[in-house]
């Protein structure tokens, strides 16, 4: 049985969920709306399986969810200072960077909103993989910047060539958007084909690598990320990380920057800076502390992706190889119909994220959980739905 980090039993606090009509629950609504010859006999009254928003099924540490309990009863009433100050300390050491090269924010998304900001005032354009995350194109669209998408390639390995063509096309402030590994699609760039095209790039070409999955990817040695360019002062450089992922802290919103010192210093003037809460700087604090934690997290992933990697592969359906917490894989439909079933029986998986239809990318929980999709899965293949 798989060591369940949080406290909190998900089917006390989502039970029920295939007999009621509509439920409310930390992953949204589940509105099973299809007839009953589109629901599964095992899924009546069987936990939810949240697996659309690339999550940590684990729950935080339990040194993390102890000092979120001891911060709520002895210092919630304090402001976050110290806490903040520390976990910028802490994060300065571990990546080898002076304290003032760590941004700080209420997630890595307030962190890139920052660093879009930057580049605004800099009259910048964006260049950036399509599909990525899209949290760079929405902040720079509402700060009225173009914004230039470049298809992925057939393969859907992020095209570092075509981006830079792009880029020398386009020329003038460039916000250059890598998400390594890219998401939707949980594939790595070609590390020395991005480091020459940064060492050849003009001052005025910012490149923000956003390594939310970095921790899993660091499982493959083809993966290199860019925190060495910022340890060696690259001032065009911003990287960011998230608590989000294989931490399990999604709900606490803890990210963070970091960057050469100009441009560290640029990006937190529009940064989170000391607006971080108590409880969150404190669990991440202590998760840092967790590696046993950390290396338990890895590892559940791992073993929760080969469970479907091989379902996948027994049932025919092409994947994307994963460096993440999520597969991109086919399912021989449209996604709405796909969607709809799997809500039908208390499973979240993800929108449609390509150009072409029958794609989805489904988030990796426990390897319990794991082993109860490919059951629906190849339920739903029984029934040619898939």
């Amino acid at each position: 049985m798989t060591q369940r980090f949080s406290n909190l039993s998900r089917r006390q606090f989502l039970g029920g969920l295939a007999s009621s009509a509509l439920v409310v629950g930390a992953g949204g609504l589940f509105m099973p709306a299809l007839g009953q010859d589109n629901l599964l006999d095992f899924r009546l009254g069987a936990d939810p399986l949240l697996l659309h928003f690339n999550e940590n099924s684990l729950g935080m540490s339990p040194m993390a969810i102890k000092a979120v309990q001891d911060v709520a009863v002895n210092a919630a009433n304090r402001y976050p200072d110290n806490f903040v100050a520390d976990l910028r300390e802490t994060l300065g050491k571990r990546h080898g960077v002076p304290t003032e090269q760590v941004i700080l924010g209420n997630g890595s998304t307030e962190v890139i909103q920052a660093i879009v900001t930057v580049a605004a005032r800099m009259g910048a354009k964006v260049i950036e993989p399509d599909p990525t995350f899209g949290d760079v194109r929405r902040y720079a669209k509402a700060e009225g910047m173009q914004v230039i998408a470049v298809p992925v390639g057939g393969d859907f390995v992020t095209d570092i060539a075509a981006l830079r063509a792009a880029a020398e096309a386009t020329g003038g402030p460039l916000l250059i958007n890598i998400c390594n590994p890219n998401n939707p699609t949980g594939t790595i760039v070609d590390s020395t084909a991005l480091f020459n095209w940064i060492d050849a790039a003009p001052d005025d070409h910012i490149f923000l690598l956003d390594e939310a999955y970095v921790d899993y990817a660091e499982q493959n040695p083809a993966f290199k990320s860019g925190l060495a360019l910022v340890q060696a002062g690259r001032e065009n450089v911003v990287v960011t990380r998230t608590f989000s992922k294989v931490y399990g802290m999604a709900g606490m919103r803890i990210g963070y920057g970091l960057a050469a010192p100009k441009t560290a210093k640029s990006v937190r003037r529009f940064s989170a800076n000391f607006n971080l809460s108590a409880t969150g700087s404190a669990a991440a604090l202590a998760s840092l502390k967790d590696e046993a934690y950390r290396e338990a997290s890895v590892a559940s992933n791992a073993r929760g992706r080969a469970t479907l990697l091989e379902t996948l592969d027994g049932l025919g359906l092409m994947h994307i190889e994963s460096n993440t917490n999520f597969v991109l894989h086919r399912i021989n439909s449209d996604v709405k119909p796909y969607q709809d079933r799997m809500m039908a029986n208390g499973v979240r998986v993800g929108r449609r994220m390509t150009a072409d239809e029958g794609w989805n990318r489904i988030s990796i929980g426990t390897p319990d959980e794991m082993v109860e999709f490919t059951r629906v899965l190849r339920a739903f293949r029984e029934r040619g739905w898939v």
